[in-house]
């Protein structure tokens, strides 16, 4: 029979896996006291040299337990001071805040703890936060997930890396680091808490895991077996939906034909990313399905954070309301009122490719017409727009219907003129007096940057 693994043996696995800690990196580590935590700063401590990282923790006091959570404080000074780790500590009125904001505590102590954490992390560059979530944790969130419904995000519990966070010990059992600690030598406080069924996650540990071990004494090990495949083909089809999403970008939006001929695992997963973008609140399975709905059968929809969604000639988008703006040109950039910023680029004549000076590029104008007067706009009633190219003059209203972009995006289209003279729209283009000529001196390449979260690229 093969030796057991090693609990070094395994964080060493897990570190080299994920890529967590690179050699130079500042390691700030989530303690608070219980063996898990107090395993994890050992360890990394023990093996700083090693790794060529360096080491500091970080404790909150959430001031619920009184007289309890002042011992851990002073547990976890001692601890650190023994190791020669620097402490970082925060008290926390958690109960107060929770009654503020409407949070649950576990919610309210958990947002308080990582806004701690990242706050502590931005003195450093390259730093990484390292939590002491193990297999058994991962298992029971598996479980618990499971029981909300969760697909297969939800399904591969904790992930081992989310951004700057890391998890050491996410091959690791809990019993393994109790058996640590006592190996070491090393004290750790448990939370009185962790025995209250009346938690969801200590019943789940305390009821339900063990009729899972009566089936495989090694349920975490399975669990955590089953977590990386979900997580493997969860990438997998989240990586597909945003090549969908990427080939069905369009103005101001998606083409919902392109999105509906993707297979359901894409579909969802590309609406979900698209949605969130937008800005919208949390979405439930029913809220992708009433989604999916418009693909197919188009009109609109409303979702969670006063966000709404609609299908308009064939496009998935997701307006705003419109507000009428003008505002004066800045070269470069002009921060528009809906958080857009409109770029403009000089090229000298030697430099404009020949395509441009045949009109192919819509982005483009003559930069000599733009005056001192010129403002960016929105739509106004009774706009008339003179195409580059076409010979002829009309209304914004019918050469937008030309143009098939949906009513409620119009508004947001942004505009750049001189008094009445419009000398180019979003997504149609510079006008007749407007366009770049052999005898154009330096062109004007106009893109527009969308704010983050807005449902857009970021340039166009």
């Amino acid at each position: 029979m093969a030796a057991k693994e090693t609990m070094t043996a395994k964080v060493m696995r897990t570190l080299r896996q994920y890529q967590m800690l690179p050699p130079k990196t500042a390691v700030l580590v989530g303690v608070s006291g219980g063996a898990d935590s107090t395993a994890l700063l050992h360890w990394l401590a023990l093996h700083a040299q090693q790794l060529d990282i360096s080491v500091a923790a970080a404790h909150v006091n959430h001031e619920l337990r009184g007289a309890e959570a002042d011992s851990d404080e002073a547990f976890v000074r001692d601890l650190c001071a023994k190791l020669g780790i620097p402490l970082h500590i925060l008290h926390a009125d958690v109960r107060g805040e929770a009654q503020k904001t409407g949070e649950g505590l576990e919610e309210c102590g958990r947002r308080l703890r990582y806004a701690f954490f990242y706050k502590i992390c931005r003195q450093y560059a390259g730093s990484r936060i390292a939590t002491a979530h193990t297999l058994s944790d991962n298992a029971e969130t598996m479980l618990l997930n499971l029981a909300r419904g969760a697909g297969a995000k939800g399904l591969a519990g904790i992930p081992p890396v989310r951004e700057n966070v890391v998890r050491p010990l996410i091959s690791v059992t809990r019993a393994e680091t109790e058996q640590y600690c006592r190996e070491h030598g090393l004290l750790y406080h448990t939370d009185r808490t962790n025995a209250d069924v009346r938690y969801m996650r200590n019943w789940v540990r305390l009821k339900i895991v063990p009729q899972f071990h009566r089936i495989d004494p090694n349920f975490e090990e399975a669990a955590g077996r089953a977590a990386c495949a979900l997580r493997e083909d969860d990438e997998c089809l989240r990586e597909l939906a945003q090549q969908a999403l990427r080939t069905a970008e369009c103005l101001g939006g998606w083409r919902a034909g392109v999105l509906a001929q993707q297979p359901a695992a894409v579909r969802m997963r590309a609406l979900y990313s698209a949605a969130r973008s937008a800005g919208t609140g949390r979405l439930s399975r029913q809220h992708l399905q009433m989604l999916d709905h418009l693909l197919a059968k188009g009109g609109g929809c409303t979702l969670p954070g006063g966000c709404s969604a609609r299908v308009e000639r064939g496009i998935l988008l997701f307006p705003e309301p419109a507000e009428g703006y003008a505002v004066p040109l800045q070269m470069p950039q002009t921060s528009l009122p809906n958080g857009r910023i409109l770029c403009i680029q000089t090229i000298p004549k030697e430099k404009i490719p020949k395509e441009i000076r045949k009109c192919v590029f819509s982005n483009c104008l003559d930069y000599d017409t733009i005056t001192s007067d010129t403002m960016v706009r929105s739509r106004r009633a009774g706009d008339s727009f003179s195409p580059a190219g076409r010979g002829v003059t009309k209304s914004l209203k019918k050469l937008l219907n030309e143009k098939k972009i949906p009513p409620s995006l119009r508004q947001g289209l942004v505009i750049l003129s001189n008094g009445q003279n419009i000398l180019w729209i979003e997504g149609c283009g510079p006008s007749e007096q407007a366009k770049v000529t052999p005898r154009t001196r330096c062109a004007a390449v106009v893109t527009i940057k969308e704010c983050i979260g807005n449902g857009k690229s970021d340039a166009r």
